[in-house]
């Protein structure tokens, strides 16, 4: 039923189509018109207006029996990911090292095709699916979090957006908290009278020391990326910023976390020191049961496919956070990218080949 020829040409031909974060246009007007050559109901939402970007995310509707479920994956790629020259090397499909290859995540988007074309040209029932093509993703999952949800009438589905063979199944994710804090000092001159100065630098330094970082437990962790401070060698510096994230599975463990962080700051008046502290949730973490109708179906396909299903979790983000945010109950499902986001990355000609038969499957019920 599946074409594996047609599939590796539809994916050569998707990823040398240039999509970056916030300039998807092409690949989205390639797309829109490819699924409404296959009969399917295409709209493009707002989402692209809202994050200053050339497309919305689309929204994809194939008509069929009962009620409708969810699929997704997203358009937009990391640089550099223009001029992809892909190629078949072993059992692997790899790019020609001067850019990334686009298996994140068109891989899925090529998977979906096929899928759909070989349900439409062999007339096979099929349930109901709303498929969802989101924009920026790579850049905090913009086009999830402006997503016009009044397209979307579906309570649970799959987000093809994985690593992981064909059969891992990601069903919890993180929350993901983002803090910028500016550490205050007293400024002073370095060589004249340094003890009349509170050097922030050191400030810093010594809240630094007093919490851990890193991986804090097997689902916490903590880090601080970016240190900005001082402004000659002849001043004690007097300010001092931070940038650093905290994520955990469990939410009260990341409350923990902030507790922490508080403490060893109101430690910093006693050294003369102060401090102003910002917060930000970039998304909210979800942990699905695998009892969940959602995990049992998929589950019962790729049994059916020979595949053990592999439970597991991610500390990392994706739409599938952003969609249980919503209520729309969503697991991410492992596609076989392998090194995403490097120009090492390649993916298995099996994993792309079992990833759409694994929608073909979905879809067909």
């Amino acid at each position: 039923m599946l074409s594996k020829e047609r599939l590796i040409n539809t994916f050569f031909q998707i990823i040398k189509i240039p999509s970056p974060s916030l300039k998807e246009k092409e690949f989205s007007q390639f797309l829109k018109s490819r699924l409404k050559a296959l009969g399917l109901e295409v709209y493009e939402d707002f989402a692209g207006e809202k994050i200053g970007g050339s497309s919305g995310n689309l929204i994809a509707i194939m008509d069929g029996e009962g009620e409708p479920f969810l699929i997704s994956a997203h358009m937009d790629t990391v640089d550099p990911g223009e001029n992809i020259n892909p190629k078949i090397e072993g059992d692997y499909i790899v790019s020609d090292k001067n850019t990334i290859l686009g298996a994140d995540d068109k891989a899925a988007i090529a998977a979906i095709i096929e899928a759909i074309t070989a349900i439409k040209e062999n007339n096979i029932k099929n349930r109901k699916v709303e498929f969802l093509f989101t924009v920026s993703e790579e850049i905090g999952l913009l086009g999830a979090k402006n997503v016009d949800l009044s397209l979307l009438h579906a309570k649970e589905g799959y987000v093809l957006d994985g690593e992981g063979d064909v059969g891992t199944l990601i069903l919890s994710a993180p929350y993901h908290d983002r803090f910028y804090l500016k550490i205050f000092g007293k400024a002073s001159h370095a060589g004249t009278s340094p003890e009349k100065g509170i050097n922030a630098i050191l400030l810093a330094s010594e809240f630094l020391l007093k919490l851990k970082w890193g991986r804090i437990e097997k689902d916490v962790t903590s880090n601080v990326g970016i240190i900005k401070g001082g402004r000659a060698t002849n001043i004690v510096p007097e300010e001092v910023y931070l940038e650093g994230e905290f994520r955990s599975i469990d939410k009260s463990k990341l409350s923990t976390q902030w507790q922490n962080m508080e403490k060893e700051l109101s430690a910093l008046k006693d050294r003369g020191g102060s401090f102003d502290l910002k917060k930000e949730s970039l998304y909210k973490g979800f942990s699905i049961d695998p009892n969940e109708t959602l995990v049992k179906y998929i589950e019962s396909i790729l049994n059916k496919m020979g595949k053990n299903p592999v439970f597991t979790y991610t500390m990392g983000g994706s739409d599938a956070n952003i969609l249980n945010s919503y209520g729309i109950k969503a697991i991410n499902v492992g596609i076989g990218m392998e090194n995403a986001h490097s120009k090492e990355e390649k993916i298995k000609l099996d994993n792309l080949y079992n990833t759409s038969l694994l929608i073909f499957n979905l879809i067909k019920g």
